[in-house]
This record gives C-alpha cells, structure tokens and sequence, in this order.
C-alpha cells in the first residue's frame, strides 16, 4: 500500500512541477513590473467598438502592435491581473519616436523597454498586458553554435535533416521532418520545397545550429537566386511526437529572406 502512495504521490509531484515550468514568469504590476520582454514583434488590427467582435460587421478597426513571447507570462499585483491567466502576446503602446522603431523592427525579435505595464480593464485593451514602449532594440541570441557531437540526441539531427535535404532539392524528405499537420501548407509542401530550392543558383547551405532550449533553435544558413544572395537566420521550434522529433515551425529573424 504504501508504494502505491509513493507512486501516486510521485506523479502529482511531476503534474505539480511541470505545470509550474510552463507557467513561467509571474510579473507584479505594483512594482511596475514587467519593465523589459523579448518577443516577436506584430501589427494586428483589433475590433473595436460598438461590439468588439468583428470589423467586416461594422466594429471599428483598432490597429495596434503586440509582442508574441516564446515562453507565457501571468500578472499579479491588480485587481484586473489573474495569477492563473498564462499568455504569450502583449499589446504595445508606442510614443512618437518608439511607434516608427516597432513599424521598421515589424516581425523580428527584439527586447522592449516598457513603462506602465497594466492589466486589461476596456474593451480597447486587446491582450491581458498592455504596456508603453520606451525603448526597443533587436534581440540577439547568446547560444553558441553547437558542435556536430552536440547535436547527438538533440532536435538539431532533424533541423539537418531537413536542411540537407533542402540543398539537395529533394522537397519530399524535407517535408517529413515537419509535423504531419503542417505538410500540405504552402511553406512546407514537397512540391514546393522541391521547386523553389531545387532551382536554386547556389543551393542552401546550412552554416551552423545553436541551441537555446529543448526546443528552439537559432540555424544560419545561405543560399543565392538569380537576382539575391540570402545570408540569414532563423528560429526553429521543434516538437516531440512519439519519441520522435519533428519541425514545428521556420521564423526568419531581423527581416531575413
């Protein structure tokens, strides 16, 4: 009896911390925090009164720029913050000087200094935390470019695999390193792939992976068309699906090609 308590005791435990890693950073408002955050930087254009539900019905278009984060945050310290409210995406409110940055840095990764963070209170505030932009600069990665040992066991063999195949132009290869349901989209389709890096000038050359996590990687690659020559980094999330490890998704960083 008394191992079966462990057991169960056990898997609470790992329930308990696992849901306490994906959490992530609670921020309290009364201290004005959060005070800087890193994400991808987006223009979205928000429904906005009388309803708050649909511009194509009659609702007022609200643009506004949002920073989508990696890894969720919750709020704390305000009556209108809920601890257990985990989220990745903050709406940005810019000054005169900060608005242009966020338009020219539009879709990269970047670190925004924020003053008057504040939980959502109107129907104008659009995500859970809305904050003031002071100052905004790109992002840039510390991980190190890993050796090829140090992709043994890690997600990096598949972002090669794929890679690879891609220089190869063998499209169908490269798409089976991608999560099943993503295989038909434009982006990663084999006759795509095939047709766009098969004609290639100078085919894909992955240069080097670094590893930020788990799952998330920094690949720098090249490759030259007719008329450019791309030189350019990207993000890349991987996924686990049954023991194996599959592409989830590509995002080129600091308008890269």
């Amino acid at each position: 009896m008394l191992k079966y308590f462990f057991i169960i005791l056990i898997s609470v435990l790992g329930c308990f911390w696992q849901s306490v890693a994906w959490a992530g950073q609670c921020y309290n408002l009364e201290k004005g925090e959060p005070s800087e955050l890193t994400g991808i930087v987006e223009y979205v254009v928000f429904p906005g009164p009388p309803n708050y539900e649909d511009i194509q019905t009659g609702d007022t278009p609200e643009p506004s720029y949002i920073l989508k984060l990696r890894n969720p945050i919750c709020l704390s310290g305000d009556e209108f913050a809920d601890p257990k409210n985990h989220f990745q995406s903050v709406q940005l409110v810019g000054s005169q000087t900060t608005s242009k940055q966020l338009h020219s840095l539009l879709h990269q990764n970047v670190t925004v200094q924020l003053t008057e963070p504040m939980a959502a209170e109107t129907g104008h505030h659009h995500e859970p935390l809305v904050a003031t932009v002071t100052a905004i600069r790109p992002a840039h990665s510390q991980a190190k470019p890993m050796d090829f040992t140090d992709e043994y066991g890690t997600a990096a063999t598949t972002i090669r695999a794929f890679y690879t195949a891609l220089g190869d132009g063998q499209g169908e290869i490269a798409s089976a390193m991608v999560v099943p349901e993503k295989r038909s989209t434009p982006a990663f389709s084999a006759p795509n792939l095939s047709k766009f890096y098969g004609s290639l000038t100078n085919r894909i050359q992955l240069l080097d992976i670094a590893q930020e996590n788990t799952n998330n990687f920094i690949v720098h690659y090249r490759y030259a068309t007719r008329s450019r020559i791309c030189n350019s980094r990207a993000a890349v999330t991987t996924t686990m699906r049954g023991g194996r490890n599959f592409i989830q998704s590509i995002r080129t960083l600091n308008g890269g090609c």
